[in-house]
């Protein structure tokens, strides 16, 4: 798995997101200020679009700026979005 962590000012209030990439899958995890239940989110293999999975769902907002940091620092995930293609073997994950 691979973490990335971030803290957004959503009116004026710090709010620290935690998402996770699943190995090997099309699969996200999201925490928000440290919440024990993350909400998953995943790539979509009809759409290849981020989209809500499980767990408790975040805002609107928070869901745009999960799916930014997906297509800014996993760029497998992104090529596989492009392409449409469902092959894991180039994951060093």
């Amino acid at each position: 798995m691979r973490n990335i962590s971030c803290t957004f000012k959503v009116d004026g209030v710090p709010n620290k997101v935690v998402l996770r990439k699943v190995a090997k899958e099309r699969r996200f995890q999201a925490s928000l200020n440290g919440s024990t239940t993350p909400t998953e989110y995943i790539i979509s293999d009809r759409t290849n679009e981020v989209e809500y999975y499980d767990g408790p769902m975040l805002s609107d907002t928070y869901f745009a700026r999960v799916v930014w940091i997906i297509k800014q620092y996993f760029p497998n995930v992104r090529a596989i979005m492009k392409a449409g293609a469902d092959s894991y073997d180039d994951y060093e994950e």
